[in-house]
């Protein structure tokens, strides 16, 4: 099977500051990765340096996209959807100020796509209930769909997602999760930074540890939620089967 990301010794941080130090990773086609460490690690920064908002100091990272393979660090942020690479930030990832319609719009940057709104509604149902409303009226949960839902509008390839569960309620999460299995079965790769350890290495193909900014521990992703050494140091001491 083939990576869809190829992340080589990729260094990255803000202005002089290195926050990840020669961290590599492979994505496989069709697969979900997520990426798990304790706060300060260098999740986020590893996210944004491979689509352009941190800065790379060094190494590489490849995508394999339609038109062969790409070096990330060499596209400019705004080629990035059309290349076949979908985004979700943390924070600041819908338009408050803009309906919802206007929102799935904004991302429907691919002509030959077509509009796909209606496919978006009937996938997050409880949006289109709202569409005409403005999204900053939205719950967390639904800006959360809301957000995912403008990502997919692009038909990405693959998807970066930066901690997606974060500030959404246990029922909600559990559903952002089954959500994501759904979206990968679709065909779309992904890869994630996520605090929920636990719940997101259980979904995840494949994971990676980062801590103060470097590879420390890698494996399938149930296999790491039992490892003694990570559950010791990032799942605290109640044992695998306790919930993050």
């Amino acid at each position: 099977m083939s990576d869809v990301l190829r992340i080589e010794n990729l260094s990255a941080g803000y202005g002089d500051i290195e926050i990840i130090h020669e961290v590599t990773m492979n994505i496989p086609e069709g697969k979900i990765v997520t990426v798990v460490g304790p706060n300060g690690a260098g999740k986020s920064t590893l996210i944004k340096s491979l689509y352009g908002l941190a800065k790379p100091m060094g190494g590489s990272a490849f995508f394999h996209s339609s038109d062969g393979e790409v070096e990330l660090t060499k596209i400019k942020i705004h080629q990035l959807a059309a290349r076949g690479i979908g985004y979700v930030p943390q924070i600041d990832n819908i338009f408050p100020t803009l309906t919802v319609d206007d929102n799935l719009d904004m991302g429907n940057v691919i002509p030959h796509l077509g509009d796909r709104r209606a496919e978006m509604y009937e996938k997050y149902p409880d949006l289109k209930s709202r569409h005409k409303d403005r999204a900053g009226s939205l719950s967390g949960g639904q800006r959360q769909m809301l957000a995912m839902a403008r990502v997919l509008m692009a038909d990405p390839k693959l998807l970066l997602l930066d901690e997606p569960s974060a500030g959404l309620a246990p029922a909600l999460v559990d559903q952002l999760f089954d959500d994501l299995v759904a979206i990968n079965k679709s065909g779309v790769s992904i890869l994630m930074v996520e605090q929920n350890a636990r719940r997101a290495l259980e979904i995840s193909d494949y994971g990676y540890v980062l801590d103060m900014g470097r590879n420390r521990h890698e494996g399938p992703g149930r296999e790491l939620t039992e490892d003694p050494t990570v559950v010791g140091i990032y799942f605290g001491r109640r044992g695998p089967k306790s919930s993050a």
